[in-house]
């Protein structure tokens, strides 16, 4: 049931989740707060529109499990003094659970009032780890960038111990790419790794110094960028025709999601790893079904984002909800990663640096674009 909706733009969702709530088993019930800018007239207003959508669906499936939910949802605004007038309200004092905001400025106040109320915040968006501090029940679900590249290095470390690594100057200033390849040189120089470094502007003699012939070859670019990725592929395609008995891979990085459709040949061709914190399989038949119904219900299909922000709120309700139902709310942080759930795109493991903080999703994953033409995903048995 819909207690209270504050905007015009999701008539037809509304129309949606009134039809959830009319069929809800009341069984055991979850009071959920979202709070997010869904009246914003903007890219990014659609897509947390998008992002809500999912979360009625998640609805829809846990109450065939006997969950009922009552859904709360404010729109947000951007700025501190609106969350603070919002909350002022006390619409959400009685919420087991909380979803948002999108914007930093308003996480300070938003995280004390869930303290105050000890209610759970799920924070999907920012990725404020310093905010976290004195905050136990709060999820971070985008860990912050350096977080997620320690997961990358350890990726390195494990399953390519064996490699030369090739660490790739592309003459760009990439912040992501030369963070990574920072913390490579800074891990990866302690263990005596086979370590070169190669400039993307070498001749054939330069490739063939860095390249070592009877040890499989890891490239790794210190961008993350298109540019980088298309001047350093036509390289290496020169260079496997002229040396084809060199074994190589090309690791890289979240973005290049973005250009699968356009460069999956290439992904293949190069033995592609890409490090991330979500995927969503285009050959799953269940993604499939689900981008169906997500047509049938609200008339439209799913923005072809990375990530597809219905599935992430999917993804998020559903274990978020389901692990109150299990567990209780009393009792959610201490079971956190023993939920059961089937994510469509976004897996989550939980870790928390000390006690009395809050927790941070830390899942990161390999997927692989192998030469067969086949995906393979990859990731730590926990």
């Amino acid at each position: 049931m819909i207690r209270s909706i504050l905007t015009t733009l999701l008539t037809l969702v509304l129309i949606t989740s009134s039809a959830f709530a009319q069929h809800l088993v009341t069984q055991r019930q979850v009071r959920m707060g979202v709070v997010l800018p869904l009246k914003e007239k903007s890219a990014r207003g659609a897509k947390m529109v998008e992002f809500y959508q999912g979360m009625l669906m998640a609805v829809d499936s846990l109450k065939r499990e006997g969950l009922s939910v009552d859904v709360q949802t404010l729109h947000s605004g951007a700025t501190a003094s609106e969350m603070d007038m919002l909350l002022s309200s006390h619409s959400l004092s009685d919420c087991d659970i909380v979803f948002g905001p999108l914007d930093a400025a308003q996480l300070p106040a938003l995280a004390d009032y869930c303290d105050l109320h000890d209610t759970h915040l799920v924070v999907p968006f920012t990725t404020l780890a310093t905010q976290l501090t004195g905050h136990p029940r709060q999820y971070l679900i985008n860990a912050p960038r350096p977080r997620v590249q320690e997961e990358a290095v350890w990726y390195i470390q494990s399953q390519f111990a064996d490699y030369n690594i090739i660490l790739v100057e592309t003459n760009e200033a990439n912040e992501e790419g030369t963070a990574l390849v920072e913390l490579l040189r800074k891990n990866l120089n302690k263990d005596a790794y086979y370590l070169r470094v190669l400039n993307i502007e070498g001749d054939d003699m330069a490739f063939l110094q860095a390249f070592n012939p009877t040890r499989k070859n890891l490239i790794i670019p210190n961008s993350s960028s298109l540019k980088a990725f298309n001047k350093l592929t036509t390289k290496l395609k020169d260079f496997q025709q002229q040396h084809a008995h060199y074994e190589m891979a090309l690791f890289g990085y979240p973005a290049w999601q973005t250009y699968t459709q356009q460069l999956l040949s290439d992904f293949y061709q190069m033995n592609t790893y890409v490090y991330t914190s979500f995927y969503r399989n285009p050959l799953s038949r269940r993604c499939e079904a689900i981008d169906r119904q997500f047509m049938q219900w609200f008339h439209t299909p799913m923005s072809p984002t990375y990530p597809r922000y219905a599935l992430m709120g999917f993804d998020l309700a559903y274990y978020f909800l389901r692990g109150i139902y299990i567990f209780g709310r009393a009792d959610l942080e201490e079971s956190l990663n023993t939920v059961p759930a089937d994510p469509y795109q976004h897996p989550l493991h939980f870790e928390s640096q000390r006690e009395g903080d809050g927790y941070i999703n830390t899942f990161v994953e390999l997927i692989h674009y192998s030469p067969t033409q086949t995906i393979e995903l990859i990731n730590r048995n926990r």
